[in-house]
């Protein structure tokens, strides 16, 4: 493996960490002192599994829209959240990648706890080895062929909030997203997110 491939794999994991180790010390904006922390599934199909995880921030914008209504007032939630997030997945070829990247997710929370949710998030991904050596292929040729990629997200969600509705402190969510690590071949390539905020 090359040395660069290296440098920015350890380059966004520290950067993921720093964002972790920061919440304590008040970094951002927090929701009402809450830390929130999501975890989702994330694959390109059921036989193709993955694991995205990050703390969630919203420092960058927040704001509650006050509506007057019959029944008295609505209130809906917007932000613009940041989450570095670090995670790995399985690609219709059964490549092992392991992946980071930073999302900016402008979400909407309404009255009646339902959430919409558009996000984008450019990353990196790290392919090990071909997908096509064996598990005992000797460590120096599966690491010759593996390389960092170039990985951007980009998609929509919809998702319940749990939270909004003081049943527990917990959202959850299910996304429809492009999740490619292969430009040269195309943007387009679907896969899904199903998971839960969860707020520590």
């Amino acid at each position: 493996m090359r040395i660069t491939h290296i440098s920015t794999v350890i380059v966004f994991c520290l950067t993921t960490l720093f964002a972790t180790a920061q919440t304590s010390n008040g970094f951002g904006k927090e929701y009402n002192g809450s830390k929130p922390f999501r975890i989702y599934y994330f694959g390109y199909g059921v036989i193709h599994p993955g694991i995205m995880m990050g703390p969630e921030y919203d420092f960058i914008w927040a704001e509650t829209d006050k509506i007057s209504c019959e029944g008295g007032f609505k209130y809906i939630d917007k932000h613009l959240l940041f989450s570095p997030q670090f995670g790995f997945f399985l690609d219709t070829l059964s490549n092992f990648s392991l992946f980071a990247n930073v999302e900016l997710d402008y979400q909407v929370i309404y009255d009646n706890a339902f959430i919409f949710e558009m996000f984008v998030a450019p990353g990196v991904s790290l392919k090990i080895g071909d997908g096509q050596s064996s598990l005992n292929s000797e460590i120096e040729e599966v690491l010759s062929k593996t390389r960092a990629k170039f990985m951007p997200q980009v998609g929509v969600g919809t998702g319940y909030s749990l939270d909004k509705k003081e049943i527990a402190d917990i959202k959850l969510y299910f996304r429809v997203l492009s999740a490619t690590d292969d430009l040269p071949n195309g943007f387009f390539k679907p896969a899904f997110q199903l998971g839960f905020v969860y707020n520590l």
